[in-house]
């Protein structure tokens, strides 16, 4: 009797440029004498960009930030006596700083750097090579934007202060406790944010994380905007700076405009919803859409 809940999982290709060569790290398996890229499942209520780089650093060991998607694995699995779909997502995964040593566990025995065609003829499934051919095509990122729209705050209605100063709900709260792990995966290392309360709320948790500052910006608040809406293209440009990669938090009626301004086109936000864009080195850029962590 087949189990039709769909298992979830996470990983990436992991890559490095060493001596003028582009490598990229697989993972043996013991269990079952495979080489592969590394993965694995998602805990529950995980992010899948959180468990991507989980899962990435729990079996190699190596301290990764990730970039562009590179596809979605779909196969089934044995389980519990029958056979159930499994979806694995796959990132570009960079490898941040230098290699840590790796310890041979149960799981992962063996750890290889190789070049990315050797790569290809040492892998054990072709699905994982499919994964590695896409790798080129994306890499490497000039710069990184992640567009958040505020966690979920009180209703206007329900709010007597003034409007800078609502707060999130109780669920916005832990939603924006929740995105500290999804900044940390994509390596945010700079954060700009509109001055109103939900916003800085929704940002601060990962700035304490990591010890960065937020720039606040009242020209992107609901507010500023209103004011001087060609204000917008100063934080575009600052934002896009090659090396960054940047968090930028505001409000539903200033994100279209702002996504404009940043040469992106997308649609409506909800609350805690963010979107991921990556610029490549031929001007091309690469965007991923998510709703609230």
């Amino acid at each position: 009797m087949s189990n039709p809940a769909t298992v979830i999982a996470a990983g990436g290709a992991v890559w490095r440029e060493s001596r003028g060569s582009r490598q990229v790290l697989l993972v043996h398996r013991p269990r079952y004498d495979d080489w592969s890229l590394p993965k694995g499942k998602l805990t529950p209520n995980e992010h899948v960009l959180v468990a991507a780089r989980r899962e990435i650093e729990e079996e190699t060991g190596q301290q990764v930030v990730l970039g562009p998607p590179l596809g979605v694995q779909r196969y089934d699995v044995r389980r519990n006596g029958g056979t159930t779909p499994k979806l694995v997502h796959y990132w570009a995964a960079e490898l941040a700083g230098q290699e840590q040593e790796f310890e041979p566990n149960d799981e992962v025995d063996q750890l290889e750097w190789l070049p990315v065609d050797k790569a290809k003829k040492r892998l054990s499934y072709p699905r994982d090579v499919d994964i590695l051919n896409g790798l080129d095509a994306v890499i490497p990122v000039v710069s990184t934007v992640v567009l958040v729209r505020h966690a979920e705050a009180i209703k206007r209605k329900d709010w007597n202060g003034k409007d800078t100063a609502r707060p999130l709900t109780s669920q916005g709260t832990a939603s924006a406790q929740r995105l500290t792990g999804v900044l940390a995966a994509l390596g945010v290392d700079k954060i700009i944010s509109s001055d109103a309360e939900r916003c800085v709320s929704t940002i601060t948790p990962y700035a304490a994380s990591v010890g960065l500052p937020i720039e606040l910006h009242p020209e992107i608040s609901e507010r500023g905007y209103g004011a001087d809406p060609s204000a917008l293209e100063g934080i575009a440009n600052d934002a896009w700076k090659p090396g960054n990669i940047t968090a930028i938090c505001s409000h539903r009626p200033v994100l279209p405009a702002l996504s404009k301004a940043l040469g992106l086109k997308v649609g409506k936000f909800s609350p805690g919803a963010f979107l991921v864009a990556h610029r490549l080195a031929d001007g091309r850029t690469i965007r991923e859409r998510f709703s609230a962590p």
